[in-house]
Order: structure tokens, then sequence, then C-alpha cells
């Protein structure tokens, strides 16, 4: 069990930084502050001891740095930001802030000689690191051993992890949660489309043709000027701005500045999350946390498609973090911030809780086995065994050339199995919603095939770079940045030859099918496989039927 939660009293307050407990930083241990847009990085940035802030992102350094309200000067950390850039800050300032990337964490630390005296640490939006794991292992699992050079460390986030899918290093910290008196529940209207890229693309032509009348957080029709759209596929936001030829600029499009993201766009641009905004605004994952965005007048459609995981958004954690992304100041009252828009889609083929189990408990044992045979290994039985290791998919990490158990993995892989069943069937779905204490929803809308049918989005042209194309690009370069949109590459590479691929089309269904027959297969021949053991034709015919 987690420690018990210590209640901190927000009251009337609008920032935390208004409260007795935040006057000099934010408490050592877990905070849910419950609310978003409540300053939770402003109270370290802006009271008078030195800070690290931790962030998982670059563009939410950026946005951290770029406040203009912050009392002191941050320094930015990540990437090609260089050593004699840090030592000219630290002689020129007499209290430090610093905002940094996972990334960049040991880095920066090696820059300070390990001095962490002094300093405190936060680690913003740190739910992530369960979301993060499948495609940042390395970075989130350094940084987890890093902050504990520190005395003071804070975990902080307004949708904090379940106390389920908590590590016990997680459980033994103390635990704060902020109480607000007043507390503004935002209306989603669910819409299920059959077809998620039409239902989309007609959602923006009605908006570029008809515009959209809402009633505002007045209760006054008004008419929307712009549109904050949250699909984490930059695959499909090219393939919806191609098929409705939209003008590169009238959108906006905010997504990691990655070659493969470069290559998809092509003609449009990757813009900053501080950029102007336009008439269309997508943004990807890399903005779905902590971000700051702003407008007077906008709203957020978010979008989950059901056979593309990475799309998945979850309910009680990026679902209420996207409804806190459009902030509130002097200049900006976003007028639609009761309302957003979620499409979405189902897939009844999502694994049951017990199909589920059964795959964990394959992956403990696999595990299991792999360490005892490293504990046999001598040095070069070990890089043989490592290489064969399939890190991505197991509840193993590779430190120090040596492979070690990671619990962070596992409680990653339970919370993705989390998100995945509310997207088995539409009733899923409505109970994930009834649990938030923020988000009401509407009745249950969904969109009728005959209205796809009448409508009827022709796309202009098929998407420029082909599946086929990204697939064997991937092949001949083996990258992580393919594992955020297409993780199925991986087990192609694995299982199939390019001639196999070829003969089924580069069709993703059939080559999928092929490697999930080949798996069984696999399987099959380890159960009744037994060293030194003559089995005949016709007996191993018969065990592998069975």
């Amino acid at each position: 069990m987690s420690s018990e939660i210590q209640i901190i009293n927000g009251g009337e307050a609008r920032y935390l930084s208004e409260l007795p407990d935040f006057q000099d930083g934010l408490p050592h241990g877990i905070v849910n502050k419950t609310k978003t847009d409540v300053g939770g990085t402003y109270v370290a940035i802006n009271c008078k001891s030195n800070y690290i802030v931790v962030c998982p992102f670059i563009d939410l350094v950026e946005s951290i740095a770029a406040d203009k309200n912050n009392r002191y000067e941050v320094f930015k950390c990540y990437g090609k930001v260089t050593e004699s850039a840090f030592n000219k800050y630290i002689r020129e300032h007499q209290i430090y802030k610093i905002a940094v990337t996972y990334d960049s964490l040991p880095k920066l630390l090696k820059w300070m000689d390990g001095k962490t005296d002094g300093w405190k640490l936060l680690i913003d939006e740190y739910h992530l690191i369960l979301e993060d794991m499948d495609f940042r292992e390395s970075a989130i699992t350094n940084m987890c051993k890093t902050i504990r050079a520190f005395d003071h460390y804070t975990f902080l986030s307004a949708t904090p992890i379940d106390e389920d899918y908590e590590i016990e290093f997680f459980k033994r910290l103390p635990h704060y949660r902020v109480e607000w008196n007043q507390r503004m529940p935002i209306t989603v209207r669910k819409i299920k489309a059959t077809n998620l890229c039409k239902g989309l693309c007609k959602l923006i032509r009605i908006f570029n043709e008809e515009g959209f009348a809402l009633p505002d957080i007045n209760g006054e029709e008004k008419e929307v000027e712009q549109l904050f759209i949250f699909l984490n596929s930059v695959t499909t936001i090219k393939q919806v701005v191609e098929s409705l030829a939209l003008d590169r600029d009238g959108v906006k499009i905010c997504c990691a500045t990655r070659k493969r993201n470069r290559l998809i766009l092509g003609e449009y641009p990757i813009e900053s999350v501080i950029a102007p905004n336009k008439r269309i605004n997508f943004f990807t994952k890399k903005c779905f946390q902590g971000c700051n965005l702003f407008s007077n007048n906008a709203l957020v459609i978010v979008t989950s498609d059901a056979y593309r995981t990475q799309t998945l958004v979850d309910i009680s954690t990026t679902m209420e973090q996207i409804s806190g992304r459009l902030r509130c100041n002097s200049e900006y009252q976003n007028i639609f911030r009761n309302t957003m828009v979620h499409i979405y889609s189902t897939n009844d083929n999502i694994p049951s809780d017990e199909e589920f189990q059964e795959e964990m408990q394959r992956k403990e044992e696999d595990a299991a086995q792999l360490l005892s045979l490293q504990s046999k290994a001598d040095e070069s039985e070990l890089e043989v065994l490592i290489r064969r290791v399939t890190v991505e998919t197991d509840l193993l990490s590779i430190e120090d050339g040596r492979l070690v158990y990671n619990e962070y993995k596992k409680q990653s892989f339970i919370h993705k199995h989390k998100i995945r069943q509310a997207y088995k069937d539409g009733k899923n779905l409505w109970a994930f919603y009834d649990k938030s204490e923020k988000l009401r929803q509407t009745k249950q809308e969904s969109i009728d095939k005959k209205e796809y049918d009448k409508f009827d989005v022709q796309l202009a042209r098929a998407i420029i770079i082909s599946y086929e194309q990204l697939l064997k690009d991937y092949l001949e370069h083996p990258s992580a940045d393919y594992d955020d949109e297409n993780p199925e590459f991986r087990d192609f590479r694995l299982y199939l030859t390019e001639k196999e691929m070829n003969s089924l089309r580069w069709n993703k269904d059939k080559m999928m099918k092929a490697v999930k027959d080949k798996k069984k297969l696999q399987q099959a021949f380890k159960a009744i496989y037994k060293k030194d053991e003559f089995i005949s034709d016709k007996d191993l015919k018969l065990k592998l039927a069975e």
C-alpha cells in the first residue's frame, strides 16, 4: 500500500504559489495537484531554492523558460547544449533554475560534479514514466536512477499514476493531494466513427465550409475560430491535411522533429508549440502533457483509433491532461474551455484480461530464464545472449552490459493493457469516463454509416510515403523512430523474410497474421522439444497438432 495521503487545502486559491505549503518549493514525495494550470512548475521556478525541473519533452522545457512571469532566468538543458554554456549560467547567477529533459539529466549531473546539496528536483508530468516506457526506456530508466542522488525530489502531476500501478519506490514516498473548493467540469462529446480518418476529415470540412456554433463558458452561442486537434499519428495527420487539400499557411502541425516525421509531412512544416495558432492546429503526444497553449476561441478535439495503439488516449490521465492544455491568464481566456470532442473507434479483438495475464506470465518466465542463463554465462556468451534479447517487449533492460529486471516496464505493460481495454467497445469507454472526476460525458453519440456514405470523403491522393516504402526503409535502417507509429515493424523484421513480405504484397494484416502463426509454431516447438530426445515425424505432427 502507498503511504497515507496528506491533504493540502487549496480553498479558493487560483495557484499553488498562493498556498503556505508551496512558499519555498514543492514537498518531497508525490504531489497530486488534481487540477492543471495551477502553476506547479511556476512554484519551482520562482521560489528562492535552487531547482532542476525534469521534463519529458523539449517543448515543455521551452514552454517553462518562455514564461514571461518568471522571476529568475531559466537555463534550458537538452540536446547540443554545452557545458561551457552551463558554467557561464552558474557564474552569472546566484539562484539557479534549470529545465532539463530526461535524456540530458545525467549530463547535467556530470557537469555539477555530482554535487546535489542545496538543490531540489521536480519531475514534471511524472505519470509519463509508465506511458512512455515502451519507446523511451533507456532515458526514463536512467532518469529514475539519477534522481536518487538528490535529497529532495518531487513527482508532480494533475493525473498521477494510479496506486495499482505504482512501483515499490513510489509507494514508500510521502503522498500529497491538493483539494480545491471549485473545479469546473468539462463536458466531452463522444463520437464513435467506423472510419476515424474519414470522420475527422468530415468534421474539419464542415468547420471550414459551414463553421461551428457552440455554447461558450457563459452559455452564449458563439462561433468557433480555431480547432486544436490532438492526434498521435503523423501519418494520419498528413492523410487528413492532404485529403482536404489544406493550405500549409492555414494548418499548424506540432510533432517531434524526427527525420521520419519530416519525410512523411513533406511540404507541411513542423512548428513549435509556441508558434502562432492557425485555423487548424494538430498536436501529437509531445504536446499532450504540460505544454502551455493559448487561445481565446478554440475547440479541443481528441482522436483515438483503436487499431492504432499509439493514438489511444487514457481517460484518467492523458484526456484530463489535454483538457488543461489551453491555459488562462490576463490575456487569454478560452471561451470553450468547458467543452471537448472525442472521436474514437473500438476494437473487439483487444486481448482479454485472461489472455493478457497469460502473456505477462510468459514474460516473467522468459525473464527468469534469461537472468539464470546470464548468471552462468562467460563474457562471450553474455554478448550473444544480450543480442538475442528483445528488450522492447521483455521485462528486462540492459544496464552496464548486463540484463536487469525492470519493474517500471512491467507496470508499463499493465498500464497500457488497461488503456487498450477502454477501447474494446463503447460500454467500456463509457465506464472509464464515469470514473473521471473532471470529465462529464454527454449521451452516447455515434456517426451514422449512411452519413458517411453521403459524405464519402475522397482522398485527394494517397499518402505520398506508402506503408511498403516505410517498412522497406525500416528494414534497411532499423530505428526506434518507427516504433511509435508502427510497432509491428519490429515483429516483421524478426519473423519474416523480405521475400515473404513481398509474397504477402506488403499487406499489414496478412503479415501480422503470418507473424502470429510463426509465434504459435515457435511456442509449440518450445513446448515439445526436449534435449537429447528423439521424436519421430509422426509423433512430432501429433504434438504440433495438440
